[in-house]
């Protein structure tokens, strides 16, 4: 808040005056404005000499703390706390903002404070105030407020695509494309949505000073995929052991025995069939699979609850798992780059738990994941197979699930969907 202090123009004349009988001129009062303190990251930066700079190619942290009185095994022992599994910085970046704080009376412009952001929300704090270098990983305050969001799919587009019009960053598209993809991984295809298919989603946002910057969570959302509507609700089931789930609109649990893919979010880059050319044998043959194209490294996910029978190398398959669900599955992912952490055989696995990572080992091309699915011994596409659907929640707890969802359904109902703004530039056919 700003101080305001108010002087007079005529205090000689009031000074004149006192003691005698002759009347006092009024007196002009003249404005005098304290400005607020400059704050930043909890610092006043009033008190200290600031120097803000900014990382540039090929520098380390060495780099960014030359020059300002530190020996170097100071930096070194900086550089060292830093990279802490709790502080989280190994290598400072490219383009990056920084800020020195020195004593404006220390005419060698000995670094106390230096303040190094990573992204809108956290940043890092080296004090070198102390007889020990301390490092910290500390974060703005930020402010989280539901919201409400709605896209529809069309010819040659996708989620992201529908997603990228509605949200105000952009970088959060990926993040909301895997919230909602989650929400319902067991019951639509993302491989294969259609032109007409739409989407409602009621959410948390964090935002920062104003800028929004991520999604704290999806909390219900609502999907129509070939002309079928889904509902999907986030319920506390059990509060004592706080178990939550998302169900539909009959108290049906959303998860189902599989996920409907092994990886949260690509493309299909080849289907099952009995007959294609393939690309590295140059030669006709079945492909008793679905290839997923995704980025090298990205996580592959066991689609279903099971034990590792096999996590080795072939020369066709490269590195690949397979893993046994019950005497009627079995799935297998082939091609990775590597192995998940402790994945070996006779592991059990939890559906959705990383397995491997994609790569492009064996008989491949490019990076993807090939999954081959198992029925009875016999491989099938599982994407035209029909999985039982979950069971609904217990009676006792019915009722109770059903009044809380009333006024959100109603809520998700009334919502109208955006309509896709086509770009020249938007889409890729």
């Amino acid at each position: 808040m700003k101080k305001v202090l108010y002087l007079s123009s005529l205090l000689v004349a009031v000074l004149v005056s006192c003691g005698s009988e002759e009347k006092v001129p009024d007196i002009e009062k003249e404005e005098v404005v304290i400005p607020d303190p400059v704050i930043e990251y909890g610092f006043i930066l009033d008190s200290f000499s600031v120097v803000r700079d900014t990382v540039k190619p090929n520098w380390t942290m060495s780099h960014m703390f030359q020059g300002y009185g530190l020996t170097q095994y100071q930096i070194n022992l900086a550089a060292e706390k830093a990279a802490d599994t709790l502080v989280g910085l190994k290598y400072i970046k490219e383009g990056n903002g920084f800020m020195m704080l020195c004593d404006p009376k220390d005419t060698a412009k000995r670094v106390q404070y230096c303040i190094y952001p990573k992204n809108m929300v956290d940043y890092i704090v080296f004090d070198f105030t102390r007889d020990s270098i301390i490092v910290e990983r500390k974060q703005k305050e930020y402010e989280v407020t539901e919201k409400m969001i709605s896209g529809e799919i069309v010819k040659n587009s996708n989620l992201t695509f529908a997603l990228d019009q509605q949200l105000e960053n952009i970088n959060m598209t990926g993040e909301m494309a895997e919230y909602i993809a989650g929400v319902f991984a067991w019951t639509i295809d993302f491989f294969r949505l259609y032109p007409g298919d739409s989407f409602k989603a009621i959410y948390t946002e964090k935002s920062v000073e104003g800028e929004p910057f991520a999604v704290g969570e999806v909390k219900h959302a609502w999907f129509l995929h070939q002309g079928a509507e889904y509902y999907a609700f986030k319920y506390v089931i059990d509060e004592d052991s706080n178990k939550v789930g998302f169900f539909d609109e009959k108290g049906k649990e959303m998860k189902r025995p599989f996920l409907m893919a092994p990886v949260k979010y690509s493309r299909i880059s080849s289907g099952f069939t009995m007959r294609r050319f393939h690309p590295v044998q140059k030669r006709w043959k079945a492909h008793l699979g679905t290839d997923y194209a995704a980025p090298h490294g990205t996580p592959i996910l066991a689609t279903a609850d099971g034990t590792v029978i096999k996590a080795s190398y072939s020369g066709g398959n490269g590195n690949y798992v397979k893993i046994y669900h019950n005497d009627v599955y079995s799935t297998q992912y082939l091609h990775m780059s590597g192995f998940g952490a402790g994945i070996r055989k006779g592991v059990r696995v939890k559906q959705g738990q990383v397995i491997g990572y994609v790569g492009s080992t064996g008989l491949a091309t490019g990076p993807h994941v090939c999954y081959r699915f198992w029925k009875n011994g016999k491989q099938v596409d599982h994407r035209a197979e029909k999985f039982p659907p979950s069971l609904p929640m217990p009676d006792s707890l019915l009722p109770a699930y059903l009044e809380f969802i009333e006024p959100i359904k109603a809520r998700l109902d009334s919502m109208p969907v955006t309509p896709y703004i086509v770009e020249s530039d938007s889409i890729v056919g």
